[in-house]
């Protein structure tokens, strides 16, 4: 994203603050923003949200508080609750995010290239959540995935699935590794499948296909293993599934053997290949895609009618009928393993809330982006964890998150 300010404050060090500086809100808020603070009933939180969307709006404009002070930035509240912000006796048409954690607050500030209008980056408007829905009217999902030593994998597909907004979240893993990944997901159902040595057998078919055609979207691959059972529950999975199919990892190694079921898909698939995948996918050189990652992603999604979100410096996702789209979340610190588990999660949850599967994939990959620099803001490049990046992904959201009350 071209314009975004991201800030973490500890909320300790703000209660601390607050304690032993009577004038420690003066300095840093306008008379509005105290009296609001201390209506609150913890108003070292709000205190501290406060002064993290301050920061934050500096960081947006790329000037810091160089030639700006504290007070010059005024974080308001509407009838609703919504922040929003004035700026030295202007309201600034920005999107404002502020949440809180148990021992930090965050803030986020976002808008377009043009500083001076309030443009949206989301690629497509995120569904919109009644007030009155159950969980069943929040996608359910559908996640095969694991295999002996790769529970992880599984289980961060999951968290993102659930972090991005899935009503209800079944996973599907090998009968072997199921108390490991119940134990790690207080949240998701576990599906134990019929196994060998740790990796799903041809057997667990017919439990496979039977969730999968209760689910709204089914995420296929993620530290699931390689083997000609995995090859073969694939091909009969691709044809015999109805809903939307997102293959990652293995998934996609195993779609690399026999390319040319996707002629014969009933589902809508979404692949999410690295460079490594997209060359054993479509034969060409990694180099060859690199030099040309936009055009590589649409060529192929053109000819097998799917859509492809290519993981690289600047994700690619391209779909079936030739658009494409470029992300510019992210960074550095997602380098790390994990991460791609976690965004299979988020795309197949976005489509399991109703999302076409382009616009799934397009905007699964900003928010994906988004709670990484998110996560980087507080931890740093070198020390987040894919983990991280899924306990971030709701701060992304809540940015651009509909609600409508019935």
């Amino acid at each position: 994203m071209k314009n975004i300010g991201i800030d973490i404050v500890e909320i300790e060090r703000v209660r601390s603050a607050m304690d032993k500086h009577a004038k420690f809100l003066n300095k840093i808020f306008s008379e509005r923003e105290i009296e609001y603070i201390r209506s609150k009933a913890k108003p070292h939180e709000s205190a501290a949200g406060g002064f993290a969307a301050k920061e934050a709006f500096v960081k947006f404009l790329g000037t810091g508080f160089h030639g700006v002070s504290p007070r010059d930035i005024e974080i308001l509240h509407s009838s609703l609750g919504k922040p929003y912000i004035v700026f030295k006796g202007v309201s600034v048409p920005v999107s404002v995010s502020i949440s809180h954690s148990d021992v930090s607050a965050v803030a986020v500030v976002a808008g377009g290239e043009n500083k001076n209008a309030a443009v949206s980056d989301l690629p497509f408007p995120l569904p919109v959540r009644r007030s009155d829905f159950h969980k069943g009217n929040c996608g359910r999902i559908f996640i095969v995935a694991g295999s002996k030593g790769m529970t992880g994998a599984a289980c961060l597909a999951s968290r993102g699935a659930l972090r991005s907004g899935a009503g209800l979240l079944t996973l599907g893993v090998p009968s072997s590794e199921q108390p490991i990944a119940a134990a790690k997901l207080t949240e998701a159902m576990t599906l134990p499948l019929k196994c060998t040595d740790g990796v799903i057998s041809q057997a667990a078919y017919r439990d496979i296909l039977k969730f999968a055609q209760k689910s709204d979207a089914v995420v296929f691959g993620c530290g699931i293993g390689r083997s000609a059972d995995i090859s073969e529950i694939l091909r009969r999975l691709v044809c015999d599934y109805e809903g939307v199919l997102v293959i990652d990892a293995d998934g996609i190694n195993a779609l690399s053997e026999n390319i040319d079921i996707l002629k014969e898909k009933k589902c809508r698939v979404i692949l999410t290949p690295h460079i490594g995948e997209m060359s054993r996918l479509s034969g060409a050189d990694g180099k060859e895609i690199l030099s040309d990652t936009q055009s590589a992603a649409a060529a192929f999604a053109s000819k097998y009618g799917v859509t492809v979100a290519l993981k690289c410096h600047r994700t690619v996702v391209a779909g079936p009928d030739g658009e494409t789209y470029v992300n510019s979340t992210g960074n550095c610190g997602m380098a790390t393993g994990g991460t791609g588990d976690v965004l299979a999660g988020v795309i197949g949850s976005l489509a399991a809330q109703g999302m076409l599967p382009y616009e799934a994939a397009a905007d699964g990959v900003f928010l994906h982006g988004l709670a990484g620099d998110i996560a980087a803001a507080e931890k740093g490049v070198f020390g987040m964890l894919a983990g991280d990046l899924a306990e971030a992904l709701p701060y992304a959201i809540k940015i651009f998150e509909r609600v409508e009350n019935v």
